[in-house]
């Protein structure tokens, strides 16, 4: 669970194997393993991990289905900032909206 995760999230953020192995401080074959299945990470790696991709470790264990954090992010970034700009515009409106009703 943890390599499939670990290699989807990797992608996502545009990184290869290697750049994760540098950020990380290991090897390209420990990283490979991981992602392979064939070893997990130490505690100290998992968490650094998580602190660099900022999801939850729930997420990447398996424990969970959904890292809401993580899906957020991955979601905000199909928009531009020009349209990220506009969602919270309407955000706030929607707000002052309802303050006026009550």
């Amino acid at each position: 669970m943890i390599g499939e995760r670990l290699s989807e999230i990797r992608k996502d953020h545009g990184h290869t194997q290697v750049d994760l192995a540098n950020l990380l401080g290991v090897t390209l074959s420990t990283v490979r393993s991981w992602e392979q299945e064939k070893s997990s990470p130490s505690h100290d790696l998992l968490v650094a991990i998580c602190r660099l991709y900022h999801i939850s470790s729930d997420y990447l264990l398996g424990l969970s289905d959904v890292d809401p954090v993580y899906e957020r992010e991955r979601k905000r970034k199909r928009f531009t900032e020009r349209e990220l700009a506009a969602l919270r515009d309407y955000e706030e409106y929607l707000l002052w909206k309802k303050r006026k009703k009550l």
